[in-house]
């Protein structure tokens, strides 16, 4: 039987190597986004979602229709979420910080309606941007949606019968486009690790693969960081 994964957002070069595992002979990869025009994946399918955070939760809309379409087909593997939006860190908190949370919103009611179609011993694993960790200010809107997407975790994560729901706190991967931190802020970090670098995006995606092949509870409800502990 063919088995499906779906990414939220494409995850950059972590979802891209992740997708890269979890493609197979048996094995389907597709890639959701909200943006247009569609993002170009080497190893995943992209498909289109966007919720209305003010339309009924009852109303599927057309906006789902590339999903539910591929979901009468075969039976969902995976979740891996990796959807947020752009942080930038700023000397003060701008007005608008808190207005990400309708975002989280959209992407927490698409998975609400993603989940009953897990199959049994299927994973949902969530990928936190790593910021919580750095004592630096300016980064009000990712605390704000971080904060939040843990408590949402944390619910996701009460039902011990369901899939298994697993977080992975991760650093952009050194070399690549970095979003959230300076590269001064890499380099005193990855010097507190244990290895003295940051963990490469293979690295995190084989062992995100492991997680999603093996079917293993071992990790349920936990939020894992890729980097071993607090850095500062």
């Amino acid at each position: 039987m063919t088995a499906l994964h779906l990414l939220v957002g494409t995850g950059g070069a972590v979802g891209e190597a992740l997708a890269q595992r979890l493609s197979g002979p048996h094995d389907i990869v597709f890639a959701t986004s909200h943006r247009t025009p569609l993002p170009s994946l080497a190893h995943a399918t992209p498909l289109f979602w966007d919720l209305d955070p003010a339309s009924s939760p009852a109303d599927n809309g057309p906006e789902l229709h590339e999903i539910d379409s591929v979901l009468e087909s075969a039976s969902l593997r995976s979740l891996s979420i990796f959807s947020h939006p752009s942080f930038n860190r700023t000397d003060s908190p701008p007005d608008n910080a808190l207005e990400i949370l309708p975002s989280l919103s959209r992407i927490t009611r698409l998975i609400d309606r993603l989940r009953p179609h897990l199959a049994p011993g299927g994973s949902l694993l969530v990928f936190f941007p790593s910021l919580s960790q750095h004592r630096a200010g300016g980064y009000l809107a990712a605390r704000a949606w971080v904060g939040a997407l843990e408590g949402i975790f944390e619910e996701w994560s009460r039902n011990t019968t369901g899939p298994a729901v697993t977080g992975l706190e991760m650093i952009v991967a050194p070399g690549l486009r970095r979003p959230h931190l300076s590269l001064e802020m890499e380099a005193r970090i990855a010097s507190r690790t244990s290895r003295g670098r940051l963990a490469s995006a293979e690295e995190i995606a084989d062992f995100a693969a492991w997680l999603i092949h093996s079917g293993s509870s071992l990790f349920h409800g936990q939020i894992l960081r890729t980097e071993g502990g607090p850095y500062y």
